[in-house]
């Protein structure tokens, strides 16, 4: 009698073999360059280092407006911490793109996707709530749309911003944290840093001007955690939502505020 051939991928027949599982990327631990990268961005943007910039005499003189100052201040802070994100987290950022060697199809339409997901539930509650205020920080990003070029401002708020906040939020808060801390606890720790952040130093704060950035914060850090601590999908959510927000801004408000 002839015996049944063993399921498997190297029997005759194509029976599927066990599924690929996904990896976790293995973000490593903290570092001295984390430590001070960390602690530059600390001092620029908490502490608020980086505005003394424009008390430097004749810097801001250089400028047309005083918009046009504020931005080349970002300009100078991201490109120091964009570089040194970048020496430190490279190497993780490269290997964690293997992510989409598995289930490529849903981890592509789910950047689109994740970021419709995060709009209509942010529409949703701002609708709920009623009024809805604007953030210092988005107001002043929709300011320099009339006095800063499209293109320097896509390199500072769409490619150099977001994987600084990935690197801090999500690379070391929820990636290397999660070494010694329960990882879920470290995805609320970060979604509650990186929605507080954007109010610092801005003098004002109402609850639905908050709730944008706790509803990306909250999807990023979820793919981030189900990708396998993918910094690269991270990164690509975080900055295809920046890249239509503002495209947004330079196509459609000129046209609502003429």
């Amino acid at each position: 009698m002839r015996p049944h051939p063993q399921p498997g991928p190297a029997g005759p027949y194509p029976f599927p073999g066990p599924r690929r599982r996904q990896p976790v990327f293995d973000p490593g631990r903290f570092g001295v360059g984390d430590g001070v990268t960390v602690g530059l961005y600390i001092l620029l943007f908490v502490v608020g280092l980086a505005s003394f910039m424009v008390l430097v005499p004749g810097f801001t003189d250089t400028f047309s407006t005083p918009d046009t100052a504020t931005f080349a201040v970002n300009l100078i802070v991201y490109a120091v911490l964009f570089t040194a994100a970048m020496i430190m987290a490279f190497g993780a950022f490269r290997e964690s793109l293997r992510t989409f060697a598995f289930h490529p199809w849903a981890k592509g339409f789910g950047i689109p996707g994740a970021w419709f997901g995060s709009l209509m539930i942010t529409a949703a509650i701002l609708m709920g709530m009623g009024e809805v205020v604007k953030s210092e920080n988005q107001l002043a990003i929709e300011g320099m749309t009339y006095s800063v070029p499209f293109p320097t401002m896509f390199v500072v708020a769409v490619v150099m911003g977001p994987f600084v906040e990935e690197y801090v939020f999500r690379h070391l808060l929820i990636g290397k944290l999660s070494r010694y801390v329960n990882v879920w606890l470290c995805v609320v720790v970060s979604i509650a840093l990186f929605a507080g952040i954007h109010f610092i130093g801005t003098g004002s704060f109402d609850v639905s001007s908050l709730v944008p950035y706790l509803t990306l914060g909250t999807v990023i850090s979820v793919a981030y955690v189900l990708t396998g601590k993918s910094l690269a999908y991270a990164y690509i959510l975080h900055f295809f939502n920046n890249a239509v927000a503002l495209s947004l801004a330079y196509t459609v408000l000129p046209l609502l505020n003429p």
